[in-house]
Order: structure tokens, then C-alpha cells, then sequence
């Protein structure tokens, strides 16, 4: 018998685990009852896209659900039924053996009362899992545990009948916000700091803001409205609905972080079907969420190691698809490449990925030189990549030792999304213009620096995105792949971000108490314009050049700023300018058990108080829960219209490409 801890289970999000009645904690989220099925009630499928099916009997020796039975009814039984048939067992469904039965037990808080108390619920778990099966028939299946001398649960499943005609060669999802994401309200504040108005009216707009089609997508996870990036990247790969931090998988109770019920991504699909080709690009370290949920199948986000194995070689530890490994595999994360105690078993996947024919840059040089005729990997340095305002404006705060070689020199020849991005298409292009490919590139730090409410520099990289969907347009054009490939940016969640009005930030510094500072901001007719472009200068001499066309703010430091803030927050201080030396640290733990911070006063001096809404073992802002933009251009970009689930992308993309299979 083996036993959760407590921690790895109540605290690993504080939003995992509980009773039906409680709102904070779940014993199991999607499991209500003592019996579980995973996938749970309300599920959809890809028709033949392969999924495990996991059942938990569960028997809570104590706590409010503890019913005087201790031991799991192991007896239970399991029927599938498509609409208008007669159920059937799953093993004489799938053709398969019936699995063994499987035993351990789990802990969990049932709320915040009993977690200060430090009085778990025990729960005795009998177990069966199901390996890579698939449904094919479009249509309606009811799912059923019975248990427990009679007692049931049901989960009505969908089959999704799409159309298997192949509409787009090639599709380029950005994902453009892992925190803030790019929400509307972030996109606003973009465009008003690089583009030039007169009289109300831009003069120039954001490549966003010319997409032919928009939509907006629900982003909350399965069993809580607010989402984190590992669950959100799931439904949009996937079309599958999960647990905060889960990677590709339902969570159960098990105690391994590897065993959770799986289900196939949309790159393990497409690569199994059309051998086509498959880029991941990010400013993030590699192994982080978004990226991760193409390859990573399991419950615990925070298995960075593991994560890097499985782009090279896919799912291990049972059989699952033949994932062949990315293209394209472009990022930051070097410390779970070079050898040694932060590498999955020590390994060198430097040298890993060579082996397997992976041509090995790492720096902005070797990338642009390398040849698009082979799978190619490009770590550019360790932990995420500098964000564009240090490696474009303030270029001081790249001398952070963080080179991906392991010596500790700063990495400066550094490439941005764009380049990263365009690299990534010409590869995959000169190996798959046949059978067509699928990238992902994610602006990650857009997400990063709101956390830290650092809004300069995630708008800074927002606006980078928006130069690098321009010149993707621009690159396929010279390919001449633009008529045959589908072009999407959205995020994965929002978060809470807005702009109120400007603040005199000269005269908030000459105040001497925080309320005085408070009356710097303007609001209403006194906010102004913006300060970032030159007023009455043409605009192709109002903003740095970053690329041909592209428009980023003249100045980022005005006198007149942004009034601007998110929804949830720890204790901070603010003086609305721009960091010149770095990154925002906004709070501080005042203890050594990381679970107490408070303002950082050294982060904005000059700055008032802010008072936080958030727990005070919170250092940075949060989620929240509100829909994110979708802009499609492209064959299939009618489908992207209006407001939908997040997983609806997912099928979406797989309508658009034809990956829909009935035998």
C-alpha cells in the first residue's frame, strides 16, 4: 500500500482536492462520488484519437464522506454503450485484456479548517486502467461504473463527427500570452504605446488587429474556473479538459506522477497520421508548460526533466504512440540539458539529441547558419530568454552568467521570437512542404513579467509577438505557403490587466507621502495621450525600428506613463516607470518558509504603497479568469468566429487538417 503525502496532494496547487460540498479542495476533481471514471462525464473525442480510461472505487476510512466501509469494493464492474447499442465491457470493446486491479491509498484536507488543524481524510483506493484505446464512431457513448453493491457512476461521452477532408497543409498556432496572457485589455495598452493617434484616430495598427476573423475562448479548466498554463495548454492540443498542472493527462489518485490516464496531442496525432512535420518555439525554458503539453504526459508540470526526455523519445513507461521527436525545438531551459543533478538521470541532452540526427546551436549565429535540412535543437541560454526590452533597450541586464554551454558567460547573442520563429518555418518547410507541418511559438514571457507585474517589458514582448506574426505572413508569402496555411494567436488565460489613465511620474517622484503620490495619476480627460511616441512626428520616425515596419515605443521611460494594473496582487510598491535595471522582484518572503512576503521597497523606491488582494504566500499576481482573443487567418478561419470553449480550438485545428478518423 502506498501512501500520498500530504503535501504532494492538498498543497501542490491548494486547489486539487475535496469534497463534493467544498469549494477549495476536491478529494478527486471530476469524481463527485466514490466511484471515478477519468475521462470523466462530459467528454469529447477526436474520432481514433488514443486515450487511456482509468477507474478509481474509492473508501474514505474517515472525514465527512467516511461511511463505515474501509476497504474498496474490488468487485466492480465497467460497461461502454454507444447510443442505441447494448453496453459492453471495455476489454470485449477494445478487443483487449482485462487490466489488474491495482491498490493504494491517498490523503487530502477537506478544507482550510482541517489543513490548519493538520487533519487529513484517509482514502483506500481499488484501481483498473485501460491503455491506449481509441472510439472511432462518431456519436453519442455512455460510460458506467458500477460499484458498492449497486451504486453508479456515468460519464456521457461525445465522439466528435468531423469531416476527414484535409483543408490546411499547415497551421502556425501562437500562443501569445502564458499569463496575461494577451488579453483584449493587453492589446490595447500595445497598440497605444507604439502607434501614433491624432485627434482619436491611429494612424497605423497592430498586425493583430487586421486578422479577418475573431474569437473569443472560455479558458477555465476542468474542475476550477481559473486555469494555470499546463491544463490550458492541454485542452488546446488535446481537446481534453484537465487538473490545474496536468500535462496531458486526467489526474487520479495514484501517487505516481506518470501513471495518470493519458490522451494523444495534436502533434502526436499529426505525426502519427501524415508523418508531417512538427516546431516548438518559445521564450520560455523549454521544459515549461506550454511547450511541454505537445510531448509530456503527466500530473505534475514541475518534471522538467522528464519533460526534455520525452520530446526526444516520447512516452516510455508503457507503450503509447511512436512520437519520433519535433522538427523543431527551439528555447531556453540549458540547465535541463547539460549534464549533471539538473538533468533528467544526469544525462548530456545536448548529446542525446545529436545522436538522434538533431543539428545543436546555441546562440542567434549558429541558428541563422544552420541548415533547414535536418531536426534541429537551439537552447539559447538557461532559464527563459531575455525578454526583448533587455535585449533591444536596456542591454545591460543581459549580464546574468546564463549561457546555455554550462560556463557561466552571459548570453548576449541571443535571438527573439522572430528569429526563432521564421528559422523554425524555413525548416520545416525544406522538410515537410510535402506532408505539410504544425508549429507552435509561444511568447512567453508576456505571461512571465505580468506575474511580476512588470507590465513594460510584457508589453514590450507583445509587441514582439505582433512584429513576429508580421513577418510570418511575410515568410510565407516568399515560400508560397500563405494560401495553404492557417494562421492563429490566442492565449491560454488572462490575466485581470488594465489601463485606467496616466500618471505624471514627476511630479508622484517630488511627493513625500503616498497619498500626495496618489494624486499624479489622471484619470478621464486629465489621462492625456501617449507619451511613447513623439507627438507630430510621422511614425516611421516616432519608434525604434525593431524590424522593417514594426513599431515599438520611442521612449520607455516618459514623463507621462501608463496608469495601469492587474486585479490580484501581493503587497507592492509602485512609481509606474519603467525598470531600467532588470526584471521586477514586486515582494519579498519575510521568512525562511517561503510563505509570508511582503513589499520589496527597493523595487519602486519613489513609489506608494499598494496593499495586496492576494494570500500572503503569494509573491506574484495570478490568473484570472476572463476569455481570451483568438485571431484566424487562413484556410479554415471561419471556424474560429464567436465564443467557444478552449477545447474547441483543439478540434477545430483537427477539422482544419483532417485528422479525424472512423476505422
Amino acid at each position: 500500500m502506498i501512501s500520498r503525502t500530504i503535501l504532494s496532494w492538498a498543497a501542490a496547487a491548494l486547489s486539487l482536492a475535496s469534497v463534493a460540498e467544498c469549494q477549495s479542495f476536491r478529494r478527486l476533481g471530476t469524481c463527485p462520488t466514490l466511484g471515478c471514471v477519468l475521462p470523466p462525464d462530459q467528454t469529447d473525442f477526436l474520432a481514433g484519437q488514443y486515450f487511456d480510461i482509468r477507474l478509481e472505487v474509492h473508501a474514505p476510512v474517515n472525514g465527512s464522506e467516511a461511511r463505515g466501509r474501509p476497504t474498496p469494493d474490488t468487485a466492480f464492474a465497467f460497461t461502454i454503450a454507444k447510443k442505441g447499442r447494448r453496453p459492453q465491457s471495455a476489454a470485449a470493446l477494445f478487443k483487449i485484456a482485462e487490466p489488474p486491479l491495482e491498490r493504494w491509498n491517498f490523503t487530502w484536507y477537506e478544507d482550510y479548517f482541517a489543513l490548519d488543524a493538520k487533519t487529513p481524510s484517509l482514502v483506500n483506493v481499488a484501481s483498473k486502467i485501460y491503455r491506449r484505446v481509441a472510439l472511432y464512431e462518431p456519436g453519442d457513448y455512455t460510460a458506467t461504473l458500477t460499484y458498492n453493491n449497486g451504486s453508479t457512476t456515468t460519464a456521457s461521452w461525445l465522439v466528435r463527427d468531423l469531416v476527414q477532408v484535409k483543408k490546411t497543409k499547415n497551421i502556425v498556432l501562437f500562443i501569445g500570452l502564458t499569463g496575461s496572457r494577451m488579453t483584449t485589455n493587453m492589446i490595447s495598452a500595445a497598440r497605444l504605446i507604439a502607434h501614433k493617434t491624432v485627434n482619436g484616430r491611429y494612424q497605423s495598427r497592430l498586425q493583430m488587429d487586421q486578422f479577418p476573423v475573431l474569437g473569443h475562448q472560455m479558458t477555465h479548466s476542468i474542475d476550477s474556473f481559473i486555469t494555470d498554463s499546463a491544463n490550458s495548454a492541454t485542452a488546446l492540443y488535446s481537446g481534453h479538459k484537465s487538473t490545474v498542472n496536468a500535462l496531458g493527462v486526467y489526474r487520479d489518485s495514484s501517487p505516481s506522477p506518470f501513471d495518470d490516464p493519458r490522451f494523444e496531442s495534436i502533434a502526436e496525432i499529426f505525426q502519427r497520421l501524415t508523418r508531417g512535420g512538427v516546431g516548438i518555439v518559445s521564450t520560455a525554458f523549454i521544459a515549461d508548460a506550454t511547450p511541454a503539453a505537445f510531448s509530456a504526459h503527466t500530473s505534475d508540470r514541475g518534471q522538467y526533466g522528464p519533460v526534455v526526455d520525452s520530446f526526444l523519445n516520447g512516452a516510455t513507461n508503457y507503450t503509447w504512440v511512436n512520437w519520433t521527436g519535433p522538427d523543431v525545438l527551439f528555447g531556453g531551459g540549458a540547465e535541463q540539458f547539460l549534464p549533471g543533478r539538473t538533468s533528467y538521470r544526469g544525462q548530456d541532452y545536448y548529446k542525446l539529441f545529436a545522436d538522434k540526427g538533431y543539428n545543436v546551436v546555441l546562440n542567434n549565429t549558429a541558428l541563422s547558419s544552420t541548415p533547414n535540412n535536418a531536426k534541429t535543437l537551439g537552447i539559447f541560454s538557461t532559464s527563459n530568454l531575455p525578454v526583448w526590452l533587455d535585449r533591444n533597450v536596456y542591454k545591460r541586464n543581459l549580464n546574468r552568467g546564463n549561457s546555455p554551454d554550462g560556463k557561466k558567460a552571459n548570453a548576449t547573442d541571443v535571438p527573439g521570437l522572430k528569429q526563432m520563429t521564421l528559422k523554425a518555418i524555413d525548416i520545416l518547410n525544406a522538410r515537410h512542404r510535402k506532408e505539410g507541418w504544425f508549429l507552435m511559438s509561444e511568447a512567453a514571457s508576456i505571461d512571465k513579467q505580468m506575474h511580476t507585474l512588470d507590465y513594460d517589458r510584457a508589453l514590450g514582448d507583445l509587441l514582439e509577438l505582433d512584429d513576429t506574426v508580421k513577418n510570418t505572413f511575410a515568410k510565407l508569402k516568399q515560400l508560397g505557403s500563405d494560401k495553404e496555411t492557417l494562421v492563429l494567436v490566442t492565449a491560454d488565460h488572462g490575466h485581470g490587466f488594465d489601463v485606467a489613465g496616466s500618471v505624471d511620474t514627476k511630479y508622484l517622484n517630488a511627493q513625500t507621502t503616498d497619498r500626495r503620490k496618489r494624486d499624479a495619476i489622471g484619470t478621464y480627460q486629465e489621462s492625456g495621450l501617449s507619451q511613447y511616441v513623439i507627438p507630430g512626428a510621422p511614425q516611421d520616425t516616432s519608434s525604434l525600428q525593431f524590424s522593417e515596419g514594426a513599431a515599438f515605443p520611442a521612449n520607455w521611460d516618459p514623463r507621462y506613463t501608463l496608469f495601469s494594473a492587474v486585479g490580484a496582487n501581493p503587497d507592492h510598491r509602485e512609481n509606474y516607470q519603467v525598470h531600467k535595471d532588470g526584471p521586477r522582484t514586486p515582494a519579498v518572503n519575510s521568512t525562511a518558509r517561503d510563505d509570508d512576503y511582503i513589499v520589496n521597497y527597493k523595487d519602486a523606491v519613489t513609489g506608494f504603497l499598494v496593499n495586496g488582494t492576494l494570500p500572503v504566500d503569494n509573491s506574484q499576481g495570478v490568473h484570472s479568469l476572463t476569455d481570451v482573443p483568438v485571431f484566424a487567418e487562413g484556410p479554415c478561419q471561419e471556424l474560429f468566429g464567436g465564443v467557444y470553449n478552449n477545447i474547441d480550438i483543439f478540434f477545430n485545428m483537427a477539422a482544419c487538417l483532417g485528422l479525424a478518423r472512423t476505422k
